[in-house]
């Protein structure tokens, strides 16, 4: 199996994990040591399997999980690129009385072997503006 095939496994699993809060699913897709680096708002990295499925869990209770719905689109890739998986996404997420939320970003997953050992994302630019503007007029509901 390609690392691409191995990265659309990954990201099914991930789509369960959000479905059924089973995040232990995830560990068989990274390596012991890997990295997790978000640069969606507050950077962070975690580093290890197990504090990468903890961060994963994390954010989707503080953020994700807050709304009746999101949904994932990838409108490039994912594809092969420079000995990793490279992927262009968007994911909308759905609340009553709110309009959706729509985030856009990047995602790099690096392997060695059939494991992630460093899984990089990123929010395009254009997406942070929108995003505060949203959160000031509707995410109130995020802080409860």
């Amino acid at each position: 199996m390609g690392i691409v095939e191995r990265f659309n496994e990954y990201a099914a699993t991930l789509e369960r994990a959000y479905q059924d809060g089973d995040w232990s699913l995830l560990a068989p897709y990274f390596a012991e040591d890997a990295t997790y680096r978000s640069y969606y708002g507050a950077d962070l990295e975690v580093t290890g399997r197990d504090a990468v499925v903890k961060q994963f869990n994390s954010d989707a209770e503080s953020f994700d999980l807050k709304f009746d719905s999101r949904r994932v689109e990838y409108f490039d890739g994912p594809r092969e690129e420079r000995g990793g998986v490279f992927t262009m996404w968007k994911v909308t997420y759905s609340k009553a009385g709110a309009p959706d939320l729509v985030l856009t970003g990047t995602e790099t997953a690096v392997y060695d072997g059939d494991e992630i050992t460093l899984l990089e994302g990123h929010y395009l630019p254009e997406t942070f503006g929108e995003f505060s503007t949203w959160l000031t007029q509707h995410g109130s509901f995020l802080h409860h």
